[in-house]
């Protein structure tokens, strides 16, 4: 068996267990970037050096008009690539899994620098929470950066998974959008998790829930935290085209993406010296490891700051 006719197969038996939106992005993604150079590999013969290969080429020029391809579209490729292929090894279709033994590449090429996620200082994120304290969405704004939850995650936040005199969330779901149609779904790692919240995030909900009057809306769209004029769930692709015209009108503040709203909360906390192992558990990262290659660019200040508090330590 040929590699594409497995994935093929695979896809077939992904429709059954994967939310539509994540599955036509599997599709999208075989079909753009594995089957074309792998496709004709048989099962069995598939090893490491072609999926680096693959990668390289890629990463060179795998983009629209042969642009380089970003290092995050390439880390989403592994991923497809190493799920379907430790699936092939569950089924006894392969011995082991070759993505297991995948080197990915660290240099992106369309700056020829190596990849790093966009970040706020903390002045940078009072700044904007400052000059944004009467958009219509601020509460949503500062929850993000409080948190560090995902955009569906925030869209599809309940009041009854938030506590707020136990100053906690729990994030138990996701709002998306497949072809025109909202629907909440299951966090993206399947897992339930409980967020402790600041006092700054905390009075963010305040506000909103003073604002907040119930609604006719079926079970899976009402009770949310975060709604449009008339109650309604918020559109993610259209909260984060409002997120990105709202910071570019500010001159005082880097215009970033709404993720990465996400990689500041993340990032300050590492600066502050919050064990990774936490913030990745904050995150609902599956691993440790995934947080340590997005957040790989604050550890060596991190290793600094460690080294000379050892030294004070030892001072007389």
């Amino acid at each position: 068996m040929d590699l594409g006719e497995y994935l093929d197969q695979w896809m077939v038996q992904q429709r059954l267990r994967l939310q539509p939106r994540t599955w036509d992005a599997y599709r999208l993604t075989v079909d753009a970037y594995i089957a074309p150079t792998l496709a004709e590999i048989s099962l069995d013969a598939l090893g490491p050096a072609a999926i680096e290969q693959l990668y390289g080429e890629l990463l060179a020029h795998g983009g629209r008009g042969d642009r380089p391809l970003s290092l995050a579209t390439i880390r989403h490729v592994h991923a497809v690539v190493n799920k379907a292929l430790a699936d092939a090894v569950r089924m006894d279709l392969l011995v082991s899994n070759p993505a297991d033994r995948v080197t990915l590449p660290r240099r992106d090429l369309r700056g020829d620098a190596p990849a790093t996620v966009q970040a706020w200082t903390a002045e940078e994120a009072r700044g904007f929470l400052r000059r944004t304290r009467d958009d219509v969405h601020a509460s949503l704004w500062a929850v993000a950066l409080g948190t560090g939850m995902r955009r569906g995650e925030l869209l599809g936040l309940r009041w009854r998974d938030v506590a707020l005199d136990d100053r906690l969330i729990t994030v138990t779901g996701s709002l998306t959008e497949h072809r025109g149609q909202l629907h909440r779904k299951t966090t993206k790692t399947n897992r339930v998790r409980r967020l402790s919240i600041d006092g700054h995030t905390s009075a963010a909900l305040e506000r909103e829930r003073r604002a907040y009057s119930p609604t006719t809306l079926p079970a899976e769209l009402g009770d949310l935290v975060f709604t449009d004029d008339a109650g309604g769930p918020l559109s993610p692709q259209r909260t984060t085209h409002r997120f990105r015209r709202l910071v570019r009108r500010l001159d005082d503040v880097p215009t970033i993406r709404l993720h990465a709203l996400r990689h500041t909360h993340a990032t300050l906390l590492l600066q502050a010296g919050v064990p990774i192992k936490v913030v990745s558990e904050r995150l609902g990262h599956a691993a440790i490891a995934m947080t340590l290659d997005v957040y790989a660019h604050v550890l060596p200040a991190m290793d600094r700051e460690a080294a000379e508090r050892f030294g004070d330590l030892l001072d007389p």
